[in-house]
């Protein structure tokens, strides 16, 4: 059977239209990455990294909120970006592992095992700055991991926060005038910080 994203675009190229099953359409309230991950999953398991319906097809937005832009075309850009220290196969594997449908806790297991095995190698000093600065390559990877997790966990914000994400995998949350209120999730699988300890503490017991 022909990847979705095969079918879209060949839906595209005949009529200039495509036809989103529900499944796909930018949420009302949140964001719907899960699905279109699974779907960009498929479609490189068929066709390899190089997506070329996307070369036409237009931007899928994950969300209708005007705060939250993040597009799927954006979570593919940033599993094939050659501009990563950390490799293509490891950036795939995770995200495959985060949409996968084990429980989030089987899930973060895998991965950590897998960010463990390339990231053994560093001194003290490395590892910590890894994954103390947010924008390192090892953070980035664990902030896309929290998108995964929250919207598997069904995470939602108090009614007055909402959102903000126009890069992916960066988001913070925003309360009226306030752009970082004081509210995270409480589940801990759904924060980098927390993903980053849990790292460190696993790295240092060897």
């Amino acid at each position: 059977m022909k990847p979705l994203i095969q079918q879209l675009h060949e839906e595209w190229i005949e009529t200039k239209k495509v036809s989103l099953p529900d499944r796909l359409l930018p949420c009302q309230h949140g964001y719907n990455l899960l699905a279109w991950a699974r779907e960009l999953l498929a479609y490189y398991d068929q066709h390899g990294i190089v997506v070329r319906p996307f070369d036409d097809l237009p931007q899928f937005r994950l969300s209708a909120d005007e705060e939250v832009t993040v597009t799927v075309q954006d979570l593919h850009r940033f599993i094939i970006s050659d501009v990563s220290l950390i490799p293509l196969d490891v950036r795939r594997a995770v995200v495959a592992h985060a949409a996968s449908r084990s429980s989030v806790h089987e899930a973060w297991e895998r991965i950590a095992v897998l960010m463990l095995d390339y990231l053994h190698n560093l001194d003290e000093e490395t590892m910590r700055e890894e994954l103390s600065w947010k924008f390192s390559p090892t953070a980035e990877l664990l902030w896309a991991v929290t998108w995964f997790f929250m919207e598997r966990e069904n995470i939602k914000p108090p009614t007055m926060v909402r959102m903000v994400a126009q890069r992916f995998p960066y988001y913070h949350w925003a309360s009226g005038a306030n752009s970082q209120p004081f509210w995270e999730p409480e589940q801990g699988l759904c924060r980098w910080e927390w993903l980053a300890m849990d790292l460190y503490a696993r790295w240092k017991r060897g």
